[in-house]
């Protein structure tokens, strides 16, 4: 039961994520340089143990930033899947999103070429996050 109420906690963390960035900003793929794709999933060990964490401390910084488009890509089961592809499909990483199915990894993508530039997972510290999310920005 607790690991069940941990994982809902990582879910809906990552879910604020794509819900405060539509609210406050919309950051279109079309401006945005890179399009920072966060593969989570309920039943992952790195999610429910980082997810929040890494919403609070590192992400909600970036979803402001209009060279980012952040995309939450939840591949808990069949229907979360379907939502995140139309999210995926609006961005234009759909294959990207299809060759890349590590949960618990933040990917960043070069928004015109659509190549996975870096990539890191949420279990490393919030400045190793940071310091990826920089390094990419400043990459294209």
């Amino acid at each position: 039961m607790k690991n069940l109420i941990v994982a809902l906690i990582a879910l809906v963390a990552f879910g604020n994520v794509a819900m405060s960035q539509t609210k406050s900003k919309t950051v279109k793929a079309e401006t945005a340089k890179v399009i920072v794709m966060v593969n989570t999933a309920t039943w992952c060990p790195a999610c429910k143990a980082n997810g929040k964490r890494v919403e609070q401390n590192v992400i909600s910084q970036y979803i402001k930033n209009d060279k980012c488009l952040i995309v939450v890509n939840d591949l808990s089961n069949d229907e979360t899947k379907v939502k995140s592809k139309t999210e995926c499909d609006k961005a234009g990483i759909t294959e990207v999103a299809n060759n890349n199915k590590g949960t618990g990894v933040i990917y960043f993508i070069n928004s015109v070429t659509k190549e996975v530039i870096a990539q890191i997972s949420v279990t490393k510290t919030d400045e190793e996050i940071k310091k990826a999310f920089d390094d990419a920005i400043s990459k294209v």
